[in-house]
């Protein structure tokens, strides 16, 4: 792969890097808009023409409804609390939802190697997850119950 080409693929994960720690970090300080402004940059990023896959936005629609589902799901459960001021409280906060739209535009990009091995997928999740919520865990973004 040339420099050039892989430009993107650099840009991408540094953009969801940058996001997960504007989210993570900015959601224990009480500050939203760093998350919401790196997100509109790597949509805007990722969706400009030249560098957009024909499935990003699908990919996308399922990682928000999943996120949605799962993360309402483990507070509801009573195992999560977010920890940031939000007017309902029940539901996934708009700095995680934020996470997940990242995260669905990495799959195509910078973490497109990961399809040529079937279960590193499987295995990313199964760690990466669970570390990632941790990792908040530590930073004060959330609380475990």
């Amino acid at each position: 792969m040339t420099k050039l080409m892989r430009l993107p693929v650099l840009v991408n994960a540094g953009l969801f890097q940058g996001l997960w720690f504007a989210a993570v970090l900015g959601s224990a300080n009480g500050l939203l808009w760093p998350s919401i402004a790196i997100c509109t940059a790597l949509l805007a990023w990722q969706l400009h023409p030249s560098n957009r896959h024909p499935n990003d936005l699908k990919v996308v629609l399922v990682a928000v409804a999943m996120g949605l589902v799962v993360d309402s799901l483990w507070v509801s459960a009573g195992l999560l609390e977010f920890t940031d001021q939000r007017p309902i409280q029940g539901i996934s906060p708009l700095w995680i939802m934020a996470l997940w739209v990242g995260f669905a535009l990495t799959i195509n990009h910078s973490l497109s190697w990961l399809k040529n091995h079937p279960l590193l997928p499987i295995l990313s999740g199964c760690i990466g997850g669970p570390l990632s919520y941790y990792a908040g865990l530590r930073f004060g973004a959330v609380e475990y119950l």
